[in-house]
C-alpha cells in the first residue's frame, strides 16, 4: 500500500510540474519576455515548434513513467464483450482528433508551419509586437464554429477525455495519470477560455454561450448553427 501511495504521489508531482511549465509558457507575458530577449523572428518561426516538441516529450515520459513505479494494482478488469467498449471509444477519439484538424491548421497547431516560415527567411524582418496585440506565434485564424465546434468547443479534451478514460483494465497507476490528465484539462482550459475572450471578444463570448465546453447535445444543432451564422456575422473576430 506504500509503494502505490508514493507512486501516485509521483505521478501526481510530474502532471503539477507538467502543467505549470506548460500553462506558463502559453501565458502573453513569457511570449513577450522571450520575444524582448531572442527576438520577434524567434517568438514567430522557432517559439511554438519548441515549445510542441517539449510538450510533446515530457507528455511521453509521463504516459511510459508509471509503468517503472511499483506499487499497481488492478482495480476494476473489464471482460468478455465489455472489452470492446474501450477500443470503440478509443476509435472515436482518434475520429475526433482528425475532424478536428479538418477545421484548424494542424500545421500550426503543431508548428511545423512557422518553422517553415523562419527557414524561408519570412520571420526575418517582423516588427515587434506591439502591446495591445498577442505575440505572434501562430497565424490568426477565424474563430472555428463549425463542423466539431457546432457541437463541442473543445473537442481535442473531449477525444482526450474519450482515450485516457477507455480501458480495458483500471490499475491504480492508471486511473491515478487519468485523474491527474483530467484535472490539468480542466484546470487549463479556464486560462484558454480567457485567452480565446482577450482574442475573438463578444464572438467567443456568445460562443461559449451557445456551444458546451466538452459533450454537446443531439438535439438543437440547427438552432445553434444559426445562433452561431449570427455571431460570426454580427461580431468578425479582431485582426
Amino acid at each position: 500500500m506504500a509503494d502505490s501511495v508514493w507512486s501516485s504521489l509521483f505521478i501526481c508531482l510530474g502532471w503539477s510540474a507538467f502543467g505549470l511549465a506548460h500553462s506558463l509558457f502559453c501565458r502573453g507575458w513569457v511570449k513577450r519576455a522571450v520575444e524582448r530577449l531572442m527576438g520577434s523572428a524567434f517568438l514567430a518561426g522557432l517559439y511554438r515548434p519548441l515549445y510542441a516538441a517539449t510538450s510533446t516529450s515530457i507528455l511521453l515520459w509521463l504516459w511510459v513513467m508509471p509503468h517503472d513505479l511499483k506499487g499497481d494494482a488492478n482495480l476494476i478488469e473489464l471482460t468478455g464483450v465489455l472489452r470492446i467498449l474501450p477500443l470503440v471509444a478509443k476509435g472515436g477519439a482518434v475520429l475526433l482528433i482528425a475532424v478536428c484538424f479538418r477545421d484548424i491548421n494542424f500545421w500550426e497547431f503543431i508548428g511545423t508551419a512557422q518553422f517553415g516560415r523562419w527557414l524561408s527567411g519570412e520571420t526575418k524582418n517582423l516588427a515587434p509586437t506591439e502591446p495591445e496585440d498577442f505575440p505572434l506565434v501562430q497565424q490568426v485564424e477565424p474563430l472555428a464554429m463549425g463542423g466539431l465546434y457546432l457541437w463541442v468547443r473543445h473537442p481535442l479534451n473531449t477525444a482526450a477525455f474519450l482515450w485516457i478514460w477507455a480501458q480495458q483494465t483500471y490499475t491504480f497507476h492508471s486511473v491515478t495519470f487519468a485523474a491527474c490528465l483530467t484535472i490539468y484539462i480542466l484546470i487549463g482550459n479556464r486560462f484558454e477560455e480567457r485567452d480565446l475572450i482577450k482574442r475573438y471578444g463578444a464572438s467567443y463570448e456568445r460562443y461559449r454561450e451557445t456551444v458546451p465546453s466538452f459533450i454537446g447535445g443531439i438535439f438543437g444543432i440547427s438552432g445553434r448553427a444559426k445562433k452561431l451564422r449570427d455571431i460570426a456575422v454580427e461580431n468578425p473576430p479582431p485582426s
